[in-house]
């Protein structure tokens, strides 16, 4: 555990310290702070509009996905979150961007933060992983379209050098926590490494 806090540690500062990305917690509240679990902390460190999110800020349960549009588990997972957020009320579903399968990846993280700096990050999450059959140009404008969202503001803010590093930011803190592929989830306090059933999901909320 100790060398893996180190190793963490310099994630997290390499991270800091190459992206002008103003993270909302400190290093040191990161590792020394015991007043808040370390996943809550986690979501500290990522800007506002690198956070999706559903259900309230103080739910009892906090779900963290760490996720890529590309990735099929992602997908099958993504119905079955949403219905547990749909059953309970006191469960909130965050999702945090793991673009690690290639560089369209990272061009649909660019384009959701995007369009979090719209107020249509969390429509545009669902809206992807709800396309059926291959995802392409036309279906991402439709999105765009059906969505109303600025599409000339969203090709602009997407290439801005802030919303590549907060979706760097984000993969510095997947890997730093662990997550060596997608889905990777924080489950309250529990770490899980891969696709995991609703079932077992359930059983692992207070």
């Amino acid at each position: 555990m100790r060398y893996f806090k180190r190793i963490f540690l310099v994630v997290i500062i390499t991270a800091v310290s190459c992206f002008s990305v103003k993270a909302e917690t400190t290093i040191e509240e990161l590792f020394f702070d015991k007043s808040k679990p370390y996943h809550l902390k986690v979501l500290d460190v990522i800007p506002k509009n690198g956070i999706v999110q559903i259900g309230d800020n103080n739910a009892k349960n906090t779900i963290i996905e760490f996720m890529d549009y590309f990735c099929g588990y992602c997908k099958q997972v993504h119905l079955e979150l949403l219905q547990i957020a749909e059953e309970r009320d006191d469960t909130r579903l965050v999702f945090l961007q793991h673009p690690i399968l290639s560089e369209s990846s990272k061009l649909l993280a660019n384009m959701v933060v995007a369009a979090n700096m719209q107020g249509k990050g969390t429509e545009f999450h669902n809206a992807l992983f709800s396309i059926e059959g291959n995802l392409n140009n036309e279906k991402l404008q439709q999105i765009v379209k059906d969505l109303e969202i600025n599409s000339a503001k969203l090709n602009i803010d997407m290439n801005k050098e802030e919303v590549k590093n907060i979706v760097n930011l984000s993969s510095f803190m997947a890997n730093g926590s662990g997550a060596r592929g997608t889905p990777t989830f924080f489950i309250n306090e529990e770490f899980v490494v891969g696709y995991i059933s609703i079932d077992k999901i359930r059983s692992l909320l207070k």
